[in-house]
């Protein structure tokens, strides 16, 4: 048996609020499908997270429609939800609308395919976390029946996320006689030897938030090919996902920037700008001039080397004009001193949701 094991495919997101990147998140998605295709894959896994939201837009749907109509006849396909696409309370998740099996909504559920023991549990959380130890806890006395078994879950592990309040499970609190563990939520991947086989985070299809780009440098988004032999051997295939970049540049030096713009795929720069006394406005125009038409967005900030002095005139404080003289930016001036405002009010949710729309809409 051979699986191909992918998961936090995040259908639906639509990140920058742009139409192109919801559209890469499909794009991704459909090559991940096709892969699997192309390779013979006798099952599909998907860890969790396939859509964005429970309630997902009717794009993604077709999307996931079409991925079905792909594999139908060609393999099994076995799912769990994560904690993006589960919904609340007692809510349908979207994945009923279609033929697929989700497993372990509230506990461990399992199937057998082709002499392999195929379990899984949807996302727990919270206060739920004691139940979701005592479900995992079945799976090894069910798995010492068959040479190759998996196990699907969407939760974080204290060795890969060691945050408090960000994890659910410590190693301590995993089965050991699975051969395959086909997890998912942490968006990097991750594949390392445990107990009896291999622990496998297969990663997010797509970039999911900056903070992932460093690992995509070095590991690739894409899903993993799971050989079932004597053995079980892992093979990782990557997708052909639109660029993110992260640089560092020189107040004098913009120029450079369109080395970062030589990709099939118009990438997304994040761009961080640095020197002393920095006329923002003028580097805000001339980002705009180097870059248009050269990539699909960029973002900016910038890094200040040295002290600024900013002249604050004699008399009453007026901090709209110290935001002018040190910003250098009408917009951004404006901004800060709306934000100001509402900070100062303590109404920070309202300031929070003003600078989420200036990011959308500047960051095109």
């Amino acid at each position: 048996m051979r699986i191909a094991h992918m998961s936090d495919t995040h259908l639906g997101y639509r990140q920058y609020n742009l139409d192109e990147r919801e559209n890469d998140f499909y794009e991704a998605f459909n090559e991940a499908i096709d892969k699997a295709i192309e390779e013979r894959a006798d099952v599909l896994i998907h860890s969790g997270d396939l859509f964005d939201s429970p309630t997902p837009p009717i794009k993604a749907i077709y999307a996931f429609k079409n991925a079905l109509k792909k594999v139908e006849g060609k393999m099994k396909v076995f799912t769990v939800l994560g904690d993006h696409d589960t919904p609340k309370r007692r809510g349908m998740p979207p994945h009923k609308l279609f033929d697929v099996p989700v497993l372990g909504i509230g506990g461990l559920e399992w199937v057998e395919i082709d002499g392999v023991l195929i379990a899984g549990i949807s996302n727990l959380r919270g206060t739920l976390i004691d139940h979701l130890r005592k479900q995992l806890s079945k799976f090894d006395s069910i798995a010492e029946k068959y040479r190759h078994s998996v196990l699907i879950a969407h939760q974080a592990i204290e060795t890969h996320l060691p945050f408090e309040g960000a994890y659910e499970l410590k190693e301590d609190d995993l089965p050991r006689k699975a051969t395959y563990y086909a997890f998912g939520h942490l968006h990097s991947r991750v594949l390392e030897r445990f107990g009896n086989g291999w622990l496998a985070y297969s990663g997010s299809t797509e970039i999911v938030r900056r903070d992932e780009i460093s690992a995509w440098k070095k590991k690739g988004k894409g899903l993993y090919l799971v050989d079932r032999d004597s053995d079980v051997t892992v093979h990782a295939i990557d997708l052909d996902i639109r660029p993110q970049i992260e640089v560092t540049v020189g107040v004098d030096e913009l120029e450079k920037l369109v080395e970062y713009t030589q990709y099939p795929k118009q990438p997304v720069l994040h761009i961080t700008v640095e020197g002393g006394s920095i006329n923002r406005q003028h580097v805000v125009e001339k980002l705009r001039d180097i870059l248009r038409g050269r990539v699909l967005s960029y973002r900016h900030s910038f890094r200040e080397l040295g002290e600024i002095e900013v002249e604050i005139p004699k008399g009453p404080v007026n901090i709209k004009a110290i935001f002018d003289e040190y910003l250098g930016d009408e917009k951004l001036s404006e901004l800060a001193f709306e934000l100001y405002e509402l900070l100062a009010d303590g109404n920070v949710s309202d300031a929070i949701s003003v600078a989420e729309r200036f990011m959308e809409v500047d960051g095109r």
